[in-house]
């Protein structure tokens, strides 16, 4: 649903996983769902012809998915904000994407109810970077 997602948006999605498992404790549905809306908002937000990478590693004690794209980026000021609810921030008023400003929110709370931790590094014209530390299952 990703896949046809980005072809649409004609947004290029790239997946590096390791060919080993990597396990965690949890909700498969909670945490496709935080994923998932991860990468659907790097497409989103990704202008045509841009790239969203979504990467899996093991990094002991922790896995780490990363979701990297070339997008708009997220200014300084609005970083911590992002992740609180109803927020939307401004330039992003009048896209078409939608949303009531939840996703966010609902990907930091499923990942803390998790023991994980979630991050963002972003530079405004240049992209983002959401990673997901989730403790390793074992």
């Amino acid at each position: 649903e990703l896949a046809a997602l980005a072809v649409q948006e004609r947004v290029s999605l790239r997946v590096e996983i390791p060919e080993a498992a990597v396990e965690v404790w949890g909700d498969e549905g909670q945490l496709y769902r935080s994923i998932a809306n991860l990468v659907a908002n790097g497409i989103q937000y990704t202008p045509e012809g841009g790239t969203v990478t979504v990467r899996l590693a093991e990094m002991a004690p922790f896995a780490v998915v990363e979701v990297d794209d070339t997008g708009i980026g997220i200014a300084q000021a609005d970083r911590d904000s992002v992740f609180d609810r109803f927020y939307r921030e401004q330039s992003d008023r009048s896209r078409h994407t939608g949303g009531a400003g939840l996703g966010l929110s609902i990907v930091r709370a499923i990942v803390r109810s998790h023991q994980g931790k979630i991050t963002l590094d972003s530079e405004v014209g240049k992209g983002s970077r959401f990673t997901v530390e989730l403790p390793l299952k074992g």
